[in-house]
């Protein structure tokens, strides 16, 4: 039985130093950037997941008198505890393309939904979206200057 005890604290100790908390997010200006690398801000923190965007790849997808649709490069992380800045699993290996909209008039963001803008973008709970695709859009405008579109 002693040994049993030993062997379950000693299986324990180990899982739990294996899966030991990363802070991989430094805070700066309001913003949280993987690695603290400016290149990659979190644009999207739910309980247990969120997403890094890559704004070296932002763009601007199409534009008209009323709309600009913005996509970017993203990758999620699987976060430790409720919303908390603590990653354990950065999912980099899964790529995926994201987007936005902004209406060009009130240059208000919204949600992409089904190829079309969604829901607006509002709000203290979306803080972090609104500041990463103000980032994004610069990002993409610097982008398409520099390969002359």
């Amino acid at each position: 039985m002693c040994r049993f005890v030993f062997l379950l604290l000693l299986l324990l100790s180990i899982t739990s130093t294996s899966f030991a908390e990363e802070n991989v997010f430094e805070e700066k200006d309001g913003v949280a950037y993987y690695h603290g690398d400016p290149n990659y801000p979190a644009w999207s923190m739910g309980n247990r997941v969120g997403a890094v965007a890559d704004l070296s790849s932002a763009y601007i997808v199409e534009e008209n008198e009323k709309w600009r649709l913005i996509g970017f490069m993203s990758f999620p992380i699987v976060l430790h505890g409720m919303g908390g800045m603590d990653a354990t699993i950065p999912l980099e290996d899964e790529w995926r393309e994201c987007w936005f909209w902004q209406k060009i008039k009130t240059e208000e963001f919204f949600f992409n939904r089904d190829g079309h803008a969604g829901n607006k973008v509002e709000g203290k709970a979306f803080e972090r979206e609104l500041n990463a695709y103000r980032m994004l859009l610069d990002a993409a405008e610097a982008n398409m200057a520099l390969v002359g579109q």
